[in-house]
């Protein structure tokens, strides 16, 4: 069996780097170092040291409502009519939500109209 890097080491035996370089360092795992300076670990000498773990799955998780690549626009799957509903609904809210903003930038304006000139010297803040 070919010999490993820490890198792949660390992937089969799910160890962390820093604990593998430690035992590297220390010497309780023995391993060959190139002419490069890159450690070559054999991997009975792992399995010594540490228990093979099974590999991870990887976990691929699919969105209820996926965009088609040919019809960008158009949402498939199970649950798209309720996507298509709380999709109307959250443009409905945004919508109301900017008349407000609108509204209350229109009464900041009027306010700040309605408000006296500032003086042209600045304010003492003592009177004396």
């Amino acid at each position: 069996m070919p010999k490993l890097s820490p890198r792949d080491a660390v992937r089969l035996y799910r160890v962390s780097r820093a604990t593998l370089m430690k035992a590297l360092s220390d010497g309780t795992l023995s391993a060959a170092k190139t002419d490069a300076g890159h450690w070559l670990i054999d991997p009975s000498e792992l399995a010594r040291l540490y228990h093979p773990r099974a590999p991870q799955k990887e976990v691929r998780r699919a969105s209820p409502g996926q965009v088609s690549r040919d019809e960008p626009g158009r949402i498939t799957g199970p649950d798209a009519a309720e996507m298509a509903v709380r999709l109307a609904r959250a443009e409905a809210a945004l919508d109301a939500e900017r008349e407000k903003s609108a509204l209350l930038q229109r009464n900041c304006d009027d306010l700040r109209r309605m408000l006296p000139a500032p003086d042209s010297k600045p304010r003492r803040w003592w009177p004396w």
